[in-house]
């Protein structure tokens, strides 16, 4: 009986080995650095519009500064959205680099505290 029970801890830890292995190739790292240059790209649709000839100047300076051709980002883009596994954390890093940008714009704007009898 203890080397059926042996057999089967044995099992399950090999299955928890290999869940954990499957876990990891799910989580895939995000590449920053595109990460960093997406947002950017999405901040200056924003300010800018898609279609306006500032907004092309804008996309090309922000492509040439990351180091990426019109078409080598294109094509890293569609590898993401054509992997289910690298969607979800790319969009996740994106919010999270978005959230980064709010919350130093916040940091920026907020004045001075006053101490007392500064008045």
């Amino acid at each position: 009986m203890a080397s059926v029970n042996r057999i089967l801890l044995t099992i399950a830890l090999a299955v928890l080995i290999c869940l954990q292995a499957g876990c990891d190739k799910k989580n895939p790292s995000v590449d920053q650095q595109f990460v960093n240059t997406y947002t950017e790209l999405l901040i200056a649709e924003q300010m800018y519009g898609k279609d306006s000839p500032v907004a092309r100047l804008k996309r090309k300076d922000i492509l040439t500064n990351a180091g990426y051709s019109r078409e080598q980002f294109l094509k890293k883009a569609d590898e993401i959205l054509d992997d289910k596994d690298m969607w979800v954390p790319f969009q996740k890093a994106v919010i999270e680099r978005l959230d980064t940008l709010i919350e130093q714009g916040n940091q920026k704007k907020k004045p001075p505290k006053r101490r007392r009898g500064e008045d």
